[in-house]
């Protein structure tokens, strides 16, 4: 699974809906403490985002699960 921290995914969500419920740092909290219990309740690996790209994302996934990156 992956995670974010929080106040970042509060940062990317305002910039697409200014001062809403969707964006606010309660909400954020709640969804990624949520998220996080869900993965631990059901022993998901889990991978913090918030400082990564979807490339980097993808590397160290293919890395943790031991999957060699295929060039075409």
């Amino acid at each position: 699974g992956l995670t974010i921290n929080p106040e970042r995914l509060a940062a990317i969500r305002e910039e697409r809906r200014e001062n809403s419920r969707y964006a606010s740092l309660r909400q954020c909290r709640m969804e990624v403490a949520e998220v996080e219990a869900l993965y631990r309740k059901n022993q998901i690996p889990c991978l913090n985002s918030t400082n990564y790209s979807v490339e980097e994302i993808a590397t160290k996934i293919l890395d943790i699960m031991g999957l060699n990156r295929r060039m075409y």
